[in-house]
């Protein structure tokens, strides 16, 4: 990340190029041409492109008297010829040195540490360089902060930065410098104020380079130490692994969302504690929702144990096949999405899981629902787009008693003939309370259910009376071969 450094900056920049045009392009209308402007400090450089007018406007703010400027005049006939587009890349490149040589100097003789926001703003330092950066985003929150923080209560929604402001601001948080720059509308006060009192924040980063710089958008950390009052924190296609200073939004926070951006929840969760046993780190003390989709999970690892009081998981979009056995110490958590991963087997989940009222695996490779036959809270099972093929493979979770809705659609199961009413069945009496693919049953499948019932409900009585027949005969056998229990067999006197 760029810091401008006055104290080490070359009086002049024949010594310290800070900036060069190194070539022209010409439209691809053909009717005008833009210069390439290169910043450079130190090892991080970007380009800008600005055509003539735009260093004519340029020029008219910086000089307002005009007798000091020395901008090269503008040439009305010929102005696209490639003889005379050099010589002016060559006299724009002078002009701009000139003007860069003379505020860093104005500035240090003011005891300034950040170039003027006019030159700043035309070589967009404000986009790349951290004390521009920070001064504009402290103008922007100044001017909007309150109004928008007002706002937000009454109608919650999320204030969003980019990782390489919040990074600018770690880095001029560290700074043994005024927080001012000579200007009390871009004083740091403004968002140090407004991430204290902000309460949902969402940092989008993205991937590649910044901008025209040679600056990694991963490559660029930074803390939330000054977030006080965080209600929901929302990260998205940005390196977890390069955020800090969670420990005051644990005690804070109710919602955590977190997508492209983690290949463990461990690397959001205990990274910058790493060493310290489980059990001495802080938890998460407020959460109630968790969204960690679209990522690239493999396995959901003891960290998820500091999410304590959540209530609400989203796992899906990940790499999962197995839910592992630290979901176990949610005792709270009763709603859970791991749909579109890579799950097959249920081994078990009434261990692993526990008070699992809501339950998503639709896009999962799901044959047998066996291993949620003891999840008896659950309310809600989505098991779209899996491989359950027959009824069987669905009668399992008949005996919960309090699923209401079960959603097979996408399955092979819904290609058997009257593969309603025969799920349905597996419910029994309760099979009138049930939703199956968002719909009750009608009236002609409850008859056909009933009827299905009644039938087994028959079939099992006589095999009961037939198995009671055949102890009857057996113990009669018995009696008579004096084998009966109680009874004296004469034989032996």
């Amino acid at each position: 990340m760029a810091l401008l450094d006055m104290n080490n900056v070359a009086p002049h920049l024949e010594r310290n190029s800070i900036v060069s045009i190194p070539q022209y392009r010409i439209h691809e209308s053909g009717k005008y041409a833009t210069y390439v402007i290169k910043v450079s400090i130190d090892s991080f450089t970007w380009t800008v492109e600005r055509r003539y007018r735009e260093f004519e406007a340029f020029d008219l703010k910086r000089f307002e008297d005009r007798k000091k400027s020395f901008l090269p005049p503008k040439k009305l006939v010929g102005n696209m010829d490639p003889e005379f587009l050099n010589e002016r890349r060559l006299e724009l490149e002078k002009y701009i040195r000139a003007v860069v040589e003379l505020d860093l100097w104005l500035q240090k003789r003011r005891r300034r540490f950040a170039m003027p926001t006019l030159i700043a703003n035309f070589l967009d330092f404000h986009e790349y360089e951290v004390h521009s950066i920070v001064e504009d985003l402290s103008v922007r929150l100044g001017n909007l902060g309150d109004r928008w923080l007002h706002a937000s209560a009454s109608k919650p929604k999320y204030f969003e930065f980019t990782p390489i402001e919040l990074h600018a601001i770690t880095e001029r948080m560290k700074l043994a410098e005024p927080t001012a720059n000579g200007d009390v509308h871009a004083d740091m006060a403004n968002y140090v104020e407004f991430l204290h009192r902000v309460h949902n924040i969402k940092v989008r980063g993205m991937r590649g380079y910044v901008g025209t710089s040679n600056i990694v958008w991963n490559s660029l950390p930074f803390s939330l130490q000054l977030c006080k009052n965080l209600l929901a924190l929302w990260v998205c296609d940005f390196d977890v692994r390069m955020i800090s200073g969670l420990h005051t939004i644990r005690k804070t926070c109710r919602r955590l969302v977190v997508h492209y951006s983690m290949m463990k929840i461990s690397d959001l969760l205990i990274r910058s504690e790493s060493g310290a046993p489980l059990e001495n780190l802080a938890r998460w003390s407020c959460l109630e929702d968790a969204d960690f989709s679209f990522n690239q999970l493999e396995q959901i690892d003891e960290s998820v144990g500091l999410l304590e009081p959540v209530v609400r998981m989203d796992l899906s979009h990940n790499n999962l096949t197995d839910i592992g056995m630290h979901l176990q110490h949610l005792s709270f958590l009763c709603e859970l999405d791991l749909s579109h991963n890579g799950i097959e087997h249920l081994d078990d989940w009434h261990i692993k899981l526990g008070n699992m009222k809501r339950l998503r695996l639709a896009g999962n490779c799901i044959r047998s629902l066996k291993g949620l036959s003891k999840l008896y809270s659950l309310e809600f099972l989505d098991l779209s787009d899996n491989s359950i093929s027959t009824p069987e493979d669905v009668a399992a979770v008949g005996g919960l008693p309090c699923l209401e809705h079960i959603i097979l659609r996408g399955n092979p199961v819904r290609q058997v003939v009257e593969y309603r009413t025969k799920v349905l069945e597996s419910f029994g009496e309760r099979a009138a309370e049930v939703r199956l693919d968002s719909r009750r049953a009608d009236q002609r499948e409850m008859d056909t259910v009933g009827v299905r019932l009644a039938l087994k409900k028959a079939q099992r009585e006589k095999e009961e009376q037939e198995k009671l027949k055949r102890l009857e005969i057996d113990r009669k056998i018995r009696f008579l071969s004096g084998d009966e229990p109680g009874v004296i067999n004469t034989r032996s006197l």
